[in-house]
This record gives structure tokens, C-alpha cells and sequence, in this order.
């Protein structure tokens, strides 16, 4: 089943990419009629292929990831691009307009072009603003009010790199956060291609919170052999403890004298095998009078988490889809499975928790794949938590 569901999708690309590379060639005819076939053709297989070979060839792949990541946010919009004009041609087509020959396609491909290169400079400079989003929770319990800020899915590697990771950390600092939470993918699946490790390591030991720093692992949060083999994650936790990140797999802490927070293992950590806790197991003898938060990379198993006693929970994973039009099938996906993809998310109240089980999902910090953002934001989510009896 595997091997068919690859297969298919292997076949897909191929063929999408063959329409792209058709509708552009014919520009290229049109300004070079003399180029020969094969010096269009061979680049342009290459570059359909960068993100595949970044990973096929480990070392020294940070420049050959950036460049195969880029097209994938090309090959998106450009297909977008071209298939819109597609579909114009062909409205005008059923008008009873029958416009083609080689200069009105050159226009169609040239158009698409341009369009596509809006999007990307867009989204590349839009990505690395770190914007602040706020939210206010209400939590039936004792105790002052608690802020907490939360960032996930930074995805530290060969794009995110100490700048990067020193603005996050700055505009952290800026909220006065008491407590800071990670919620899973802090590294990009290889420790082998974060730059500069040392000075990332010391960014994080910037981070001024009281009551503490504390992440749980996410899908990505391993360190892979190859691109169809997984690894562990030893090098990834003991990075994170030298810079005073607590790591929860599958662990409870008290915090204070009324609050607890609890770290999931993940649910499909890439390349893994074994098992975590269920919520009903993790959270089993827990003090009945205590706030409980959960930090789960992966916002999936809501109802579960709050039939175990929970009162909010803490995720990222999802990226709020990262581009344009992806947020859209992120956000039908994750509201099918019983939660949300992206934001202050309630569910039904329970007895003894007249406010039910709460949760808050964030766009993350950082980014996977194409270094840009469209209709999405790199953010620090900060929450006010206020306790009531």
C-alpha cells in the first residue's frame, strides 16, 4: 500500500511538472527559437529534483536544501499561475474567443512567471517578521494569573539559524513571558546541518523566564540517517538541555504549588518506531486540585486529553498550512479530526471543569521546506492564563 501511495504520487509530480515545464518552455522558444531541447530540459529536471537529492546526498547539503525548498514553493505558485490562465484561455475558448499560437502562450507563461516571482519575494521577506499574538484563558482553579509564552516548529537547520533564532528570542523577552513553552519541531530532522550550534545554543540561554523553559519533541525532532531512515533523538535532547530547555517525553512536572505541565512523546515522530502514553496513562494520580497543561506537538487527540483531566493544551505542527492555499486544507483537516489548525480552540464543558478543555494552536516560529510565509505569520503566542474558583 505504501509502495502504490509513492508510486502514485511520484507519477502525479512527474506529470505536473511536465506541465510546467511545457508552458514554460514555449517562452523560451519564443525569445531563444534556436535552443536545443536538451539545455532546457536537463536544468529543469534537476531543479524538480534539488529537494530530492538534498536528501539523498547528507553532507554538505545546507545550499542544495535552500535551493530544492525554494522550488517547491515555486513549482506551487507557478502551477497555480499557469493553470489560472489555463482556465481563462479556455473560459474565452467556450466565449467563442479562440485565442493561441506561440505569442499569446509566451504572454500566458510570462505572466504566470511574474506573478509566481510576487508571491515568492512576498513570502520571503514577510517570514522573518516574528509577530505577537495574544490570548486570553480562563482556568477554573487557585493562584495568580500566569503568562506563558509559546513557540513551536522552528525547524533550526540550514534556513533558521541564529539570526533567526536571536529575533524569536528577542520578541519572547519582549512579552516578560513567567513561563515558555516549546511545542515540538525545534530542529529540521538532521543536527548535521544546523549552522552555527553554539551560537543558537546561546540565543536560547537568553530567554528570561522565571518559572522556566520546557518543550516536548515533535515529528520532526529526529536525527535522520537518510531520507527513508529514521535516527534517535539523544543529540537533539542533550542540545536542548545545554541551552536550559526541559525536555517532557512523556513526563509531568509540578510547577508552583497549583499547576502541573505534562510533555507528550509525539505521535509519529518521523522515521521512529515505538509507543507513547495514552493521556489517561500519563496523567493517572495526578493531584485532582492542580491546573494541568499539556504540551502535544501534534493538535490531534483533544477529546482524549480532556477526558484525562486536562485544562489546556499547547500545540503547533500545523504551521496554520505555512502558504497559500495550503492553510485552507489544514484547516478542514484538523477541524475534521475534532480540533483546529490555528488558534484559541474550547470544547464542550465537563463536570467539575464548567469551562471544558481549552487549547491553543500556533503558526509556529520558524518554517519547513520554502523559506516564506504566505497569508500565514511567524509568531510567539502569548497567553494570559487567569485562574478562577
Amino acid at each position: 500500500m505504501r509502495v502504490f501511495f509513492f508510486g502514485l504520487v511520484f507519477l502525479v509530480y512527474n506529470g505536473l511538472c511536465v506541465y510546467i515545464g511545457m508552458r514554460v518552455s514555449g517562452l523560451v522558444r519564443f525569445f531563444l527559437p534556436g535552443i536545443k531541447a536538451p539545455f532546457f530540459w536537463i536544468p529543469f529536471a534537476l531543479l524538480c529534483y534539488a529537494f530530492v537529492f538534498a536528501n539523498v546526498f547528507r553532507s554538505g547539503r545546507a545550499s542544495l536544501w535552500q535551493f530544492g525548498t525554494f522550488w517547491i514553493a515555486i513549482f506551487v505558485y507557478l502551477l497555480l499561475s499557469l493553470v489560472l490562465f489555463d482556465l481563462a484561455r479556455l473560459l474565452l475558448w467556450v466565449c467563442g474567443k479562440h485565442i493561441a499560437g506561440p505569442r499569446f502562450n509566451a504572454i500566458c507563461a510570462g505572466a504566470a512567471l511574474c506573478l509566481c516571482a510576487l508571491v515568492i519575494v512576498y513570502g520571503t521577506l514577510h517570514v522573518r517578521s516574528i509577530h505577537t499574538v495574544n490570548y486570553q484563558v480562563s482556568i477554573t482553579g487557585q493562584g495568580k494569573g500566569l503568562r506563558i509564552a509559546l513557540i513551536s516548529d522552528l525547524h533550526i537547520g540550514p534556513t533558521v539559524d541564529r539570526v533567526w533564532i536571536a529575533r524569536v528570542v528577542d520578541t519572547i523577552n519582549r512579552a516578560e513571558p513567567d513561563m515558555v513553552c516549546m511545542a515540538g519541531d525545534i530542529f529540521d530532522g538532521n543536527m548535521d546541518i544546523v549552522l552555527d550550534p553554539a551560537g543558537i545554543t546561546s540565543e536560547l540561554r537568553r530567554i528570561h523566564a522565571p518559572l522556566g523553559v520546557y518543550a516536548c519533541l515533535g515529528n520532526h525532532d529526529v536525527d535522520r540517517i537518510s531520507l527513508f531512515q529514521g535516527g534517535g533523538n539523544e543529540r537533539i535532547t542533550d542540545f536542548l538541555r545545554e541551552a536550559g530547555v526541559v525536555v517532557l517525553q512523556d513526563e509531568v512536572r509540578p510547577i508552583g504549588e497549583n499547576l502541573y505541565l505534562a510533555g507528550r512523546l509525539d505521535a509519529r515522530p518521523i522515521g521512529m518506531s515505538g509507543s507513547r502514553k495514552s493521556a489517561a496513562e500519563l496523567f493517572a494520580g495526578l493531584e485532582q486540585d492542580r491546573v494541568l497543561i499539556v504540551l502535544d506537538h501534534q493538535p490531534t487527540q483533544f477529546t482524549q486529553i480532556g477526558e484525562a483531566g486536562a485544562d489546556l493544551v499547547l500545540c503547533g505542527h500545523t504551521h496554520r498550512g505555512q502558504l497559500f492555499p495550503a492553510n485552507l486544507i489544514t484547516r478542514s483537516i484538523f477541524k475534521r479530526a475534532g480540533g483546529t489548525h490555528y488558534g484559541h480552540w474550547q470544547g464542550g464543558r465537563t463536570e467539575g471543569r464548567p469551562r471544558g478543555l481549552q487549547a491553543v494552536v500556533t503558526s509556529g516560529a520558524g518554517i519547513w521546506g520554502p523559506p516564506l510565509r504566505v497569508a500565514t505569520n511567524s509568531e510567539v503566542a502569548v497567553i494570559d492564563v487567569s485562574f478562577v474558583p
